[in-house]
């Protein structure tokens, strides 16, 4: 087995949870977002924003692909 598929099998191992954490960082996009409103550049809190919405966004990225991936891996088996 490459290490590849190890990383990818005990990933997959996990695929009932991830809807859960994609629910999760929905949420918390959703509240990103509304505090996106509110701030603006120029406040102490800006930084903070900004880093949340990228450490968001960057789950939801990976978390969406690793269950498409896993999702598909199961199809085909």
């Amino acid at each position: 087995m490459t290490f590849r598929s190890t990383v990818l099998d005990l990933l997959c191992a996990q695929r009932r949870q991830m809807r859960l954490i994609v629910g999760v960082l929905i949420a918390m996009g959703l509240l990103v977002g509304l505090s996106a409103t509110v701030v603006e550049p120029g406040d102490r809190v800006y930084p903070i924003l900004v880093i949340d919405a990228v450490l968001v966004v960057a789950g939801l990225v990976f978390f969406g692909v690793t269950h498409y991936l896993c999702t598909k891996r199961a199809m085909e088996e």
